[in-house]
């Protein structure tokens, strides 16, 4: 909220008193413009707005102009003044807190002699950044918008793809410094209303000064904090946000940030993408199932190849065991220390590329990638065996589309790595149940996590681990519990 003792205060029928206080409280703030003017009259006014903010021709032309040429202003004149002023929103805030809020939103704000309210005008034009593709999430068939840091205009993306009334926005305003305005977005005729009390409840609780990304926000409201496996679902994509709505989820969105989250979710959501649905259903379920065994890949492959070099080294068979003695005769680490090498450098690559400007991201990964590999081979420090069994797990994370999903499992898959270097392969069974008894207690807004295996629901399967022609996808899934279940008309 604002910091101001006064702010809650209604304005005062004397302009200088309103003036002094406004000016009090955006002293040492340059870029907030005050513009005084006189009227014929002999009465005061002043303009405030923030210089960037606003259009300052609009502002010319269609507000300070047509206000001067009034012969007065006054209480009763106040319903008449928008048709003599051609701005689309008007507002008349009375109390100081709400004429701020005003002027740091961007409007301009005309406080005068003879008014104990302001008259605000909505003229709000910045600079904002072109709707382009989302760097992080690509696609092939798919639509190639993303959304911005502009919340109005993330809005207007969904109106345009959802050309229906029952799309319904919910703002509130968070962020004790910041006051920055919130915004969940969802279909009326298909979302859960004890869904969405829950949400709202939820972010009327968050207490906070500042929300730099939308993470903060979804950080504060997870069910389950402790967790290394994301509960929401973030994404850059309006696609992908418009089939959350389809289904009766909520999207929420953050002003001034470009990520939105979709919830509730299900473990299952954050491995499939935009193309699953825009390929045959034959390629749809490929590219599911690419994913599965990826996530399989990354997860287990290390630590069993970690424990089988370990312990259970006899299990290799001959013509392959030998080979495997001779590359790690010079390597002088145990095989775990040996991995953990490796994917230390992996990481360092990985966030080097993120990090580093685009035109050196590829030399830097030629570089990691081949020369320093080479030459801890060559070196004797690690394997060329072992290089491979790591570098397919590394690059079979890169399938997961989602980036917090990502670092989970890799985060999980460091874990077997110890575990099965101490226990062998009981250090990647015990994990692994443990990992799926974690994911059988989570829930996302309240529902389960790791829908449809847990509660089953047999339905749902046909879009989780295969993807099934769209004429068999009929209803929705049943993770937000959505009042309308059939989609279409409900005749297929």
């Amino acid at each position: 909220m604002i910091n101001n003792n006064n702010s809650a205060k209604n304005l005062y029928d004397n302009f200088e008193k309103n003036f002094s206080e406004l000016d009090y409280t955006f002293s040492d703030c340059p870029d907030i413009i005050r513009r005084r003017v006189a009227f014929d009259s002999g009465a005061k006014g002043c303009f405030f707005y923030v210089q960037g903010l606003c259009d300052a021709n609009l502002m010319q032309r269609d507000v300070i102009m047509p206000i001067l040429k009034l012969e007065k202003i006054d209480t009763n004149e106040l319903k008449y003044i928008s048709s003599k002023i051609p701005v689309g929103q008007l507002t008349f805030p009375v109390k100081f807190d709400a004429l701020i809020k005003d002027i740091l939103s961007g409007n301009v704000v005309f406080i005068c002699d003879g008014l104990n309210c302001a008259i605000s005008f909505a003229l709000r034009k910045y600079e904002k950044r072109v709707i382009d593709e989302p760097k992080g999430e690509k696609n092939i068939r798919g639509n190639h918008d993303g959304f911005i840091e502009d919340l109005e205009t993330n809005m207007a993306i969904l109106r345009r793809k959802i050309k229906n009334p029952n799309l319904k926005f919910k703002n509130f305003t968070i962020g004790a410094a910041s006051n920055q305005t919130v915004s969940i977005a969802y279909l009326d005729n298909v979302a859960n209303p004890n869904l969405l009390k829950t949400l709202c409840d939820k972010i009327s609780n968050v207490d906070y000064d500042c929300f730099i990304g939308i993470g903060y926000l979804e950080q504060l409201m997870i069910d389950h904090p402790k967790s290394i496996f994301p509960q929401y679902l973030s994404t850059e994509r309006p696609d992908k946000a418009v089939a959350g709505l389809l289904e009766g989820r909520f999207v929420l969105m953050l002003q001034e940030t470009s990520f939105v989250l979709i919830l509730p979710v299900t473990f299952f959501s954050f491995i499939q993408t935009t193309d699953d649905h825009t390929v045959n259903w034959i390629g749809g379920t490929y590219l599911v199932m690419l994913r599965l065994m990826a996530i399989f890949v990354t997860l287990f492959v290390p630590s069993t190849y970690i424990a089988i070099l370990t312990f259970h080294y006899y299990m290799i068979p001959l013509s392959l065991l030998v080979p495997i003695a001779q590359s790690r005769a010079k390597v002088p680490f145990p095989p775990v220390v040996e991995a953990f090498l490796i994917e230390f450098i992996i990481e360092m690559i990985r966030e080097a590329s993120i990090r580093l400007p685009t035109f050196i991201t590829s030399s830097i990964s030629i570089v990691g990638g081949l020369v320093i590999g080479q030459a801890a081979v060559q070196a004797g420090i690690v394997s060329d065996l072992m290089i491979i069994t790591i570098g397919a797990a590394a690059i079979a994370g890169f399938t997961i589309p989602t980036y917090d999903m990502g670092i989970s499992f890799r985060l999980f898959k460091y874990f077997t790595m110890i575990t099965s270097s101490i226990f062998g392969v009981i250090g990647v069974v015990v994990p692994a149940m443990l990992l799926l008894s974690h994911l059988l207690v989570l829930d996302s807004l309240g529902e389960p996590y790791f829908q449809p295996i847990e509660p089953f629901k047999f339905r749902d399967l046909k879009d989780t681990l295969i993807r099934a022609p769209l004429k068999y996808l009929k209803k929705r899934p049943d993770i937000a519990k959505p009042l309308d279940k059939e989609r279409g008309n409900g005749n297929g």
